[in-house]
């Protein structure tokens, strides 16, 4: 090779294999730290280049290059797509892999496939699109965030969110527009070194980083409108209710002898008068209105020969459907790296996060689907009307409430603000040691506030109430890592061990009060029923990690890892926790027998078997605990609370995965992975006896077996030189079991719904009556009542119009029994067109709504839904045809039973995007480097047999609600936006 001069100008081309410039490739030259970009037409200029001279190129999507230089040379560097994209670097754990060297189930969704969807979280935008993720849009209120479970449920009262890591460090903020990449970590060889806070799965958030050397801004502009989803919660209008009703005058005295069985016209009439049917106020339609959503987004990037920066700005604002909710939210990220030398860099990031919004009152939606359309919430001046029991006009809805008036005369609102700042240090001690020390102080503070003025109906009129609950949070996490790597021949090993630190602590103050004088909002003008409330909640997680990579011949591939964490959880005797992990590979593609495959291009089989844990029930669930909120002689007395668990210890999950994956021809990618999760010594409130004085204690009891398979497919169907065509399919079956409970656990939730926690049964499985339909000759409704021999085994069924002997049993699960995404992009020159789908089969749903709102004339004063075809109301003897009860005879029907229990299945269209490129040559002209409109249509259409609202229901379990119950929640949306995105 020629030698260079001591300093040269190098000058050349990067194209892709079809010989296109690639405008925007990295090039810098290897360790001297000088870094361009190339321009439009791929042509890069590198001054002042000491020799000898290697150049690397790289570009997003393209298999990255060494070039050495050769002196008068004429340098065309051409770049292989990386159809595989083996060769990519996947952030895991605490350090990073190129994805050919990864033992592990891991998911990457780069930033593309992420912003088809327009939310102000990641979650949203993650749903269908990795296989075992399940994503639950279970309100539709501003600012709402979805929930996440990662592979089923594998614990009864641990937290089952996926850990959240932002750029290698546990928690923190981000903004959606700010994210590069999303990296889902599944199984325990992945997860493991996350310990005690990975046992729902772990998902990393990448934020960008500048990609070429010279400033490039974006600025994205989105705007649009919602409208809500009611699914099939339709209402009766004027007309459909009054003949409705028409069925609770029907002459039926139970146990009378001459009954006719027919409809008493006028005494009806007498009762509803026929000019009701001038009356048809929507009150749905009123409460909920299309509504604005507008975005917009900043950023800058780049890098100098010592710096790489990159700053974003984000602005989010929707208003919410529902009257008086709305949401905001500002972001600030500024991302940069200085390299001081070829020893040490470090990395400075800080992430502001501003938001306000307005909540709502539950009743105030409750209320605007239940109000019956012959009340008219204004007066004659188009001002809501007050209501209440002693109004003088006429207002036939039940509980004279009118939600607008409420609405008007109520504010629900909270803010909050948090600050993330991350400070990392990368220092190379030598060819094969590193360390490195990446460290985040975090604080937030939050205020939520409910008001209701003197002039609202019902408990607080003429006093007014209000509340007010601050939040201060704070904490800082340490990761201190030696990180190692060996080359010698073909054997690789690399590795880190180090400490990890975590504290932090949440404060909360809050007061609230009645007697308010008409239009102040602050707590000290408050008069009585004034209560204060307040208290602190810290934590701390001291944990050593370490893990060993082994590869050799990058076709071999060995990795183990090992972490003990320390919780203040627990008591002393068990505080601290270890958890191993071993995962290996074999890629059997780089073997010489497949090397030269036409058809294969990637094979490798994958194995991993290790141990996450749970700390996460709350702070001093092992202590005996007094409370200090009652009197005597007027001083604090204490009364017992909780009680004492001495050997209280961690929740642990044991976790089996094996795996595939398979590329064929460069145009298909399969993924298959089976997977067994054993989660023992479950944390719950186990029953004691009545003479210990306390219902339940914190134990160590059972566990929970979760088993599944998930599937990956991702293929170019067609790709040409201007057109192509590719498709996502990730699908998910998962079961869980429980064992080893100490006896059955019946866990009540909201309206006297019930679940059952028993050995061999599932999660979140329904427990209550089973409905058989109507008695045909009286009308009665009937249910199931099982008959057990004398071993208290059920050997024989029968019916029962007595709902008291009706026989409680397991009805099935709120969780599915599988779910995933269908996705396809088809691109032509400029033009993008990409479909999103979700599906979601074998759940079930217990449709609260429908106890009000079919409810068989116990509460006529309440709107009622359009029934499907086929529905008909018990009309006499010998009615086989009859679906509903009779209204005189219908005792008990509402209560709960399996006539509310719905199956929860789904397939809907998730989204729809179009974009189109502006030709470059125009693009120029104006002095850009890239212009893209586009227009999207969110959660487009949904198909599903269920009755009610949307079928996407929580499956969180607390105080107020219950997995998979819909009880009138704030409905979904579907959204419609307009995208102007720049580059320049």
């Amino acid at each position: 090779m020629t030698t260079l001069p001591a300093k040269a100008d190098i000058s050349g081309k990067v194209v892709d294999d079809k010989g296109k410039p690639l405008p925007g490739a990295s090039v810098s030259v290897k360790g001297q730290g000088k870094t361009v970009s190339t321009n439009d037409e791929g042509i890069f200029l590198l001054k002042d280049v000491q020799e000898p001279v290697t150049l690397i190129v790289s570009f997003i999507g393209y298999i990255r290059k060494e070039v050495e230089v050769v002196k008068n040379q004429q340098l065309v560097i051409t770049l292989m797509e990386d159809v595989g994209q083996l060769n990519n670097v996947i952030v895991v754990g605490y350090d990073s892999k190129k994805q050919n060297e990864l033992t592990s189930a891991v998911a990457v969704v780069s930033s593309a496939k992420l912003k088809d969807v327009t939310a102000n979280n990641v979650g949203t935008m993650l749903q269908g699109k990795v296989a075992g993720l399940q994503v639950v849009n279970s309100s539709g209120a501003p600012g709402s965030v979805p929930e996440i479970r990662l592979r089923g449920v594998s614990s009864v009262n641990a937290n089952q969110s996926p850990l959240v890591v932002v750029d290698g460090i546990i928690g923190g903020n981000y903004d959606p527009n700010d994210v590069a990449s999303v990296t889902v970590l599944k199984d325990a060889g992945a997860t493991a070194l996350y310990g005690s806070q990975a046992n729902a799965g772990v998902i990393i958030v990448n934020t960008k980083r500048a990609t070429s050397g010279e400033t490039n801004f974006e600025f994205k502009a989105t705007s649009g409108f919602r409208t809500a989803d009611f699914g099939k919660l339709d209402v009766m209008n004027s007309a459909e209710l009054y003949d409705y009703q028409k069925e609770f005058y029907r002459d039926y005295i139970i146990g009378a002898a001459d009954n006719s069985y027919k409809i008493d016209l006028i005494k009806f009439y007498s009762e509803r008068p026929l000019s009701l049917l001038n009356q048809d106020y929507d009150w749905s339609k009123e409460s909920f209105k299309a509504a604005p959503v507008n975005a917009f987004y900043l950023s800058a990037s780049g890098s100098t020969e010592k710096n790489n920066y990159y700053v974003g700005a984000s602005y989010y604002n929707e208003k919410g459907t529902f009257l008086n909710t709305g949401f905001q939210r500002i972001n600030v990220r500024a991302n940069s790296t200085y390299t001081f030398s070829k020893k040490l860099s470090v990395t400075n990031n800080i992430n502001l996060s501003a938001s306000i919004g307005k909540s709502y009152d539950y009743n105030d939606v409750y209320y605007s689907f239940l109000n019956l359309p012959w009340d008219n919430p204004y007066d004659a001046n188009g001002k809501p009307i007050y209501v209440d029991g002693n109004s003088t006009f006429k207002w036939w809805s039940r509980d004279k409430i009118n939600p607008i008036h409420t609405v008007k005369n109520s504010e629900h609102p909270y803010k909050g603000f948090d600050v993330n700042y991350d400070f990392g240090l990368n220092y190379n001690i030598n060819s094969w040691l590193t360390f490195s020390s990446t460290n985040r102080g975090s604080a937030g503070f939050n205020k939520g506030k409910n008001y209701f003025s003197p002039l609202v109906a019902g408990t607080y009129h003429g006093t007014g109430f209000i509340d007010e609950l601050n939040t201060l949070n704070y904490g800082v996490i340490s990761n201190n890592l030696f990180k190692f790597n060996f080359q010698f021949g073909d054997h690789s090993i690399t590795g880190l061990a180090g400490i990890a630190l975590e504290a932090g602590q949440t404060e909360y103050s809050g007061a609230s009060g009645k007697g308010l004088p008409e239009g102040l909002k602050v707590l000290n003008v408050v008069s009585n029923n004034q209560l204060v409330n307040g208290f602190t909640d810290k934590s701390y997680l001291q944990s050593g990690l370490s893990q060993v990579n082994y590869n050799y011949k990058s076709r071999y591939f060995l990795s183990g890892s090992f972490r003990v964490d320390g919780s203040s959880a627990f008591p002393e005797g068990n505080r601290y926790a270890s958890f191993p992990s071993v995962s290996g590979a074999w890629l059997a593609s780089n073997e010489d027998f497949l090397k030269n495959s036409n058809f294969i291009d990637n094979l490798k089989l994958r194995l991993s078997y290790g141990i996450t844990g749970t700390q996460d029930i709350g702070s001093s669930r092992y202590l005996g605990l007094y409370s200090l909120t009652t009197q005597y002689n007027s001083l604090t007395g204490a009364v017992p609370y909780q009680l004492a668990s001495p050997n209280l210890t961690w929740e642990s999950k044991h976790q089996i995965n094996a795996g595939i994956d398979i590329g064929l021809f460069k145009r298909v990618n399969l993924t298959v992975d089976v997977y067994r999760n054993n989660t023992k010594d479950l944390l719950l409130q186990v029953s004691q006896p009545l003479s210990v004085g306390f219902e339940t204690k914190w134990e160590n009891a059972g566990n929970v077996i979760n088993k599944g398979i998930e599937l990956g497919i991702s293929s170019t169907n067609i790709k040409t030189t201007d057109f192509e065509w590719t498709t996502d399919f990730t699908i998910n079956f998962n079961s869980n079991k429980l064992y080893g409970l100490p006896a059955d656990i019946v866990k009540t939730g909201s309206w006297s719904i019930s679940q059952i926690y028993r050995n061999g049964g599932n999660l979140y499985e329904f427990y209550m009556p089973k409905w058989l339909g109507i008695d045909s000759q009286t009308g009665a409704p009937v249910w199931e009542k099982l008959i057990y021999n004398e071993e208290g085994k059920a050997v024989a069924t029968e019916k029962t119009l007595n709902y008291a002997e009706a026989t409680t049993q397991e009805s099935g699960s709120a969780l599915p029994k599988y779910q995933g995404g269908f996705n396809n992009s088809l691109s032509y020159k400029g033009f993008n067109l990409r479909v999103s789908t979700y599906f979601n089969y074998g759940n079930k749903v217990f449709s609260n709504n429908l106890r009000f709102m079919m409810n068989d004339g116990h509460e006529p004063y309440y709107n009622q839904i359009r029934m499907p075809d086929g529905t008909k109301i018990w009309s006499g003897p010998g009615d086989t045809g009859a679906t509903e009860p009779s209204p005189q005879n219908s005792a008990n029907s509402t209560e709960t039973s399996t006539r509310y229990l719905k199956d929860g299945s789904y397939f809907t269209i998730r989204n729809i995007s179009f974009s189109y490129a502006l030709p470059t040559s125009l693009v120029k002209k104006l002095h850009f480097k890239a212009i893209t409109l586009g227009i999207t249509a969110d959660n487009v259409a949904t198909f599903s047999n269920f009755l009610g609202q949307d079928p996407q229901t929580t499956i969180s379990s607390g105080s107020f609600v219950t997995p998979g119950v819909s009880d009138f929640k704030y409905p979904n949306n579907r959204q419609y936006l307009f995208t102007a995105n720049f580059n320049f």
